[in-house]
């Protein structure tokens, strides 16, 4: 191999101490602004580079130098130089090559958009002249004595907020209206711009230029950045950790000052503004820049606390290495040496970034979801779980496969497959015979007596829990207005009787007479509407049974149509209603016993037999709301347009008869019913939910 020119404007200068406690040095390419670690021997190799001979030639020189190098270590720094563009490139084979690599950087459109959806920046301004102008104005804000004044206008304003403490819960947001989303908008913009300055002034102060400040975009939701790449050139990482640190410590700073202005500012859309930089604002911030899983503020914070270099990539190909070996014993070095602590910690926290990652992106995926409009949301869903979850999965288990030529037997290889082969064999078998579907014990016979009109009860017959017969008499209720105007129509009648009987003696024509009659007839039907009203309020019972509800019951009391009077329960005969998914019908057994339990009472335990399933499925549930999540039952549910209750899966509708002689008081008792199902693996389950799921999100 021909040793390359190495380009002359790359520029080196010494960085922070290994792993090992050996030098290292900083390349940096000021094109791509790119910084690249280099190690004792690839600064050696840098610093007596000799461009254009044979890799042998090289190497005997530099070990002229007392240098000593092998060709593997050369060729793999060629290798370095030429992948990132380090190197000169003067003839037709190198111009080929960087075709070749242009060309295999360009992605269709499509996957550029699945790649970048999820983050991407934009940068919007260089602010190195600015942060050169106002250090100093920065620089006082950062003084002791500016710091110790903050914390004491804190500990004022700690005091206020303890003197108001119930003021301070229950403070009112002013952003209900136009003016205070606008100003809530720009009160948080305001303070995430002075947290990415925090960044920016404490790198310039470091002497570091800050290259650009912009917005970047997570799942297309936006926030500031900064890009303090430069910070690499500090050797001390404790100012590399000050730099990361800088924006939720300028953060913070603010929220004790807008504690202070919150107690002394009167109630209105400032003190709205002074609570959430006080509370919510920093609180957010530092939920989200906190963590080392992605790669914000808590990454490089926790990175540089560690002193690793490239810590996700390292640690991730680390947490590979230690499965790899745990499934199969494969006996390979690791990709890299270090102390073993140090190498366990590394590993564990790869595996909980991998556990972070799994919900967050599951959590990114149901989000996209449900904010977008449904075409959008179904392909960024599945673009999510494919791509992000699932592709990276794919990935390991073909590096399985390209290694299954280092495989041996042992104990590690067969219990990995024992394991595969157990899960399989739970994955397919169909194990369960029985399923535990919501339902209903209520009974027979029960119906909510109500009054047919607005009126004033009169006499009650009856008692509560008192037991009636069918038809019989329970409550007289009287209506001065119904008497009023059955009064009135009857006068009416009358009236248009004495019109008619003068007709016949004034001699009126035909027409006017067939008027009378149609009048007289209209009267007389609402004469008999408004008699049968009466009777009603004669209220009897309908079947035979308990009164139930009746205690607040009083003569003279006025009562309304809309709400019930009492209830009558036929507590002699129940039933039990019962409910099963469409996914699950094909798999009912209706000739075995169902046991009915209810989770609110442990004495209650039934015997039914099942009596009839509806020959369709149902989504209202206008009838049973108390067996829907709008109500704190297990059928997810929602509000339909017109008011009613829909669940977001069809079911079927089982009605079983109770043959245990148990006899309860309650009307209505939720709980569940453990029906016998053909056996059913949990593969064809799994593939039946996906299915309906999609069958009814793709109905458009």
């Amino acid at each position: 191999m021909i040793t390359p020119n190495i380009r002359q404007d790359l520029q080196i200068f010494p960085g922070t101490a290994m792993e090992d406690g050996s030098p290292s040095w900083m390349l940096y390419d000021g094109l791509t602004n790119k910084y690249f670690t280099l190690g004792l021997n690839a600064f050696r190799m840098l610093k007596h580079w000799i461009a254009g001979v044979e890799s042998k030639l090289f190497i005997e020189e530099i070990e002229k130098k007392g240098i000593s190098i092998h060709e593997d270590q050369l060729n793999d720094f060629i290798s370095f130089l030429k992948l990132n563009d380090l190197i000169i490139h003067q003839n037709s084979e190198d111009v080929k090559i960087l075709i070749h690599k242009y060309q295999s950087q360009q992605k269709h459109w499509l996957l550029k958009l699945i790649h970048n959806y999820l983050f991407f920046r934009i940068p919007l301004i260089k602010p190195d002249k600015f942060l050169d102008q106002t250090l100093n104005i920065a620089k006082f804000f950062g003084t002791n004595f500016f710091r110790k004044l903050i914390y004491v206008i804190g500990l004022v304003g700690l005091y206020l907020i303890i003197q108001n403490w119930s003021e301070f819960k229950s403070t009112f947001l002013y952003f209900f209206n136009w003016n205070g989303l606008l100003l809530y908008a720009l009160s948080l913009v305001a303070v995430k711009a002075i947290h990415e300055l925090g960044h920016a002034f404490t790198a310039k102060n470091f002497g570091c230029n800050v290259n650009s400040m912009g917005i970047a975009f997570l799942v297309f939701f936006p926030f500031l950045y900064t890009d303090n790449t430069n910070a690499w050139r500090l050797r001390d990482h404790r100012k590399r950790l000050t730099i990361n640190f800088a924006g939720i410590s300028t953060e913070l700073h603010l929220a004790i000052i807008a504690t202070f202005f919150w107690g002394v500012s009167e109630p209105g859309l400032f003190k709205s503004v002074a609570f959430f930089v006080a509370t919510t604002s920093w609180v957010s911030s530092l939920l989200i820049n906190i963590s080392p899983f992605m790669r914000f503020d808590g990454y490089y914070v926790f990175a540089d606390y560690l002193k690793v270099d490239n810590l996700q990539p390292r640690a991730f190909a680390l947490a590979k290495w230690r499965l790899r070996e745990i499934l199969f014993g494969l006996n390979i070095n690791p990709p890299e040496v270090m102390q073993s602590h140090r190498r366990n910690l590394l590993i564990l926290y790869a595996w909980s970034t991998w556990v972070y990652r799994f919900f967050l992106f599951i959590g990114i995926a149901l989000l996209v979801y449900f904010f977008a409009f449904k075409l959008l949301g179904i392909i960024l869903f599945a673009v999510e779980i494919i791509w992000f979850i699932g592709l990276p999965i794919g990935k390991e288990v073909l590096a399985w496969w390209k290694l299954k030529s280092k495989f041996i037997l042992s104990l590690k290889l067969l219990r990995t497959v024992a394991i595969l082969a157990f899960l399989i064999f739970l994955f397919f078998y169909p194990w369960k015979n029985y399923q535990k579907i919501p339902a209903i014990f209520q009974a027979d016979q029960s119906t909510f007596i109500y009054a047919p009109i607005d009126s004033q009860i009169k006499d009650i017959y009856i008692i509560e829990n008192q037991l009636v017969e069918d038809s019989q008499l329970l409550v007289s209720l009287k209506s001065p207005e119904l008497n009023l105007t059955i009064s009135q129509v009857k006068e009416e009648i009358d009236l248009v009787n004495i019109k008619i009987d003068n007709s016949l003696e004034d001699d009126l024509s035909r027409s006017e007479l067939l008027v009378l009659k149609s009048e007289k007839q209209k009267l007389e039907t609402q004469y008999d509407n408004l008699i049968k009203i009466l009777s009603s309020l004669e209220i009897k019972s309908p079947f035979g049974g308990e009164i139930t509800s009746s205690l607040h019951l009083k003569e003279d009391q006025w009562v309304n149509k809309e709400d019930p009077l009492f209830s009558i329960v036929n507590k002699n005969s129940h039933k039990i209603i019962a409910f099963i998914s469409e996914r699950d019908i094909d798999h009912v057994v209706t000739d075995n016993e169902v046991k009915f339990t209810s989770p609110h009472n442990s004495q209650i335990e039934l015997v039914a037999q099942i009596a009839s399933i509806s020959k369709s499925p149902v989504n209202n549930f206008d009838l049973y709301p108390m067996v829907t999540s709008m109500y704190d039952g297990p059928i997810a549910a929602r509000q339909n347009p017109s008011g009613g209750i829909q669940s977001e899966e069809a079911f079927y509708v089982i009605s079983m008869n109770v043959i245990s002689e148990e006899k309860f008081s309650d009307q209505k008792i939720l709980g569940n019913a453990q029906i016998t199902v053909k056996p059913i693996s949990f593969s064809e389950k799994l593939y039946k939910t996906v299915y309906s799921v999609l069958i009814r999100e793709l109905n458009f």
